[in-house]
């Protein structure tokens, strides 16, 4: 399958030494909130990033907003659930969820009628979810450790 989009995947979930799994205040409080309102369990949390930074983003005060797109996803025992999301700061927009299980991408509505400087097309998304589905250790909780060797690494 030929990319057609670049983007990275930042894990954000780690788990200190007393079990405790941890991620950065502002993504963990939108998944949490999404999580609550939705009903739904999540226990990976990962924020992707573009290379064209105009994706998911408004034009505000001559440049661009700062919002993330993130995944929020739940690993089972047979199964990976993986959901995109914008997180605007105030709120957020739903943009798709899969299933490993059934490869099937449901685009969720709202997200078309969202105005973005650039959107995401149904491609793509199925893109970056069989990037996941290939790649599951790119969101898997890390060990605080782990995290800590890798951001080093990145020096």
């Amino acid at each position: 399958m030929k990319q057609t989009i670049k983007f990275s995947i930042q894990n954000l979930l780690s788990q200190k030494d007393q079990g405790t799994v941890c991620g950065p205040m502002s993504p963990m409080l939108f998944a949490n909130e999404v999580a609550l309102q939705q009903e739904f369990k999540f226990n990976r949390l990962a924020r992707v990033r573009f290379e064209d930074e105009r994706i998911n983003q408004r034009r505000e005060d001559g440049g661009y907003t700062g919002h993330d797109t993130l995944i929020i996803g739940c690993q089972y025992a047979n199964d990976l659930w993986l959901s995109l999301w914008v997180d605007s700061g105030t709120g957020g927009t739903p943009v798709a969820m899969c299933y490993q299980s059934d490869k099937e991408t449901v685009c969720i509505p709202v997200y078309d009628k969202t105005r973005y400087a650039v959107k995401l097309s149904h491609e793509q998304i199925c893109e970056i979810f069989n990037y996941v589905f290939s790649n599951p250790e790119t969101i898997a909780i890390k060990k605080e450790q782990e995290l800590f060797n890798d951001e080093n690494r990145e020096l």
